[in-house]
């Protein structure tokens, strides 16, 4: 568990169950999340794009269509549920926070600025982001096509997000994406996880085809 002020950020593992909203129950969803956090959860129906919805009550807006939750309310659960697509909180001022699902398709969609916009990411005020278990270049092999529209899209230099798999073929390097996309509005990143891909601790959509999801929550605790 990481603590950046009052907020708070947790991912879970295979080992506290599946968080897929499209293969559990809602009792069961239900149930699980509250072992993780026992607060009233967001979580979006996660479409790979950039639309934010405001929680402006704990639990308003679950199953509502989106990749970035925002609230700045204590009591509150902000849910990314993810099977190798980057989970990322960003912490602004005044216990302002956004939760990200951020696959390829969201990043190239602009899915972290808008949560930067959401949080006052202007580059003048002092925020932290933390970047989950997602998978990295080892386990991401990625089309070279594919790689130069990321990078022309985002602006990023081709050589920075290119990597290179354990079995030596060209891959995406999404860690170092987030945290240069993040970089230009003054946000430093802390990986709070490792590969999905490697280790089986988290599930892996790419490598096993695992259907399950894991989860990534921030909440704010009361003062």
């Amino acid at each position: 568990m990481t603590r950046s002020g009052t907020v708070h950020v947790r991912s879970s593992t295979r080992d506290h169950g599946d968080f897929n909203p499209d293969r559990v129950s809602a009792h069961e969803l239900e149930q699980r999340r509250r072992q993780l956090v026992d607060l009233p959860w967001t979580m979006l129906d996660e479409v790979h794009g950039s639309h934010a919805v405001v929680v402006d009550t704990p639990g308003a807006g679950d199953g509502a269509v989106g990749d970035v939750l925002v609230t700045d309310l204590a009591g509150a659960a902000l849910g990314v549920w993810v099977g190798d697509c980057a989970p990322v909180a960003i912490v602004g001022e005044h216990g302002r926070f956004a939760m990200v699902h951020a696959g390829w398709r969201g990043l190239t969609a602009g899915v972290l600025e808008v949560a930067c916009d959401a949080v006052g990411a202007d580059g003048s005020a002092d925020l932290t982001a933390y970047l989950g278990p997602c998978i990295d270049q080892c386990c991401y092999e990625f089309g070279d096509d594919d790689l130069g529209a990321v990078a022309t899209t985002l602006g990023l230099p081709l050589a920075a997000i290119t990597g290179t798999t354990s079995w030596g073929t060209t891959a995406l390097d999404v860690p170092t994406v987030v945290q240069l996309v993040l970089a230009r509005r003054g946000i430093g990143v802390d990986r709070a996880g490792g590969c999905t891909g490697c280790g089986g601790r988290h599930f892996s959509h790419r490598v096993r085809v695992d259907p399950e999801r894991h989860v990534m929550v921030a909440w704010k605790q009361d003062p």
